[in-house]
């Protein structure tokens, strides 16, 4: 008899962040995936400079000290 099975139904295949984020890339670059990649990694290093300005930035407020609300004239 059909439908009756003693199977599991086979697991549903849900990507992963970095598997969408590729795809993204990889679609975006008419796929080629060279392309894609140092695309991304151009994005991801200008990300990882834009945090770590930040977070120079944040400890000179803290060293300067605007976070006790002394501000430096």
């Amino acid at each position: 008899m059909r439908g009756l099975s003693s199977e599991s139904p086979a697991p549903v295949w849900t990507p992963t962040e970095a598997e969408t984020i590729a795809l993204a890339y990889y679609r975006a670059h008419a796929r080629d995936g060279w392309a894609a990649l140092v695309h991304a990694i151009e994005d991801a290093l200008t990300d990882l400079h834009a945090a770590d300005a930040a977070i120079r930035e944040r400890g000179r407020q803290i060293s300067c000290g605007y976070v006790r609300g002394k501000p430096k004239d």
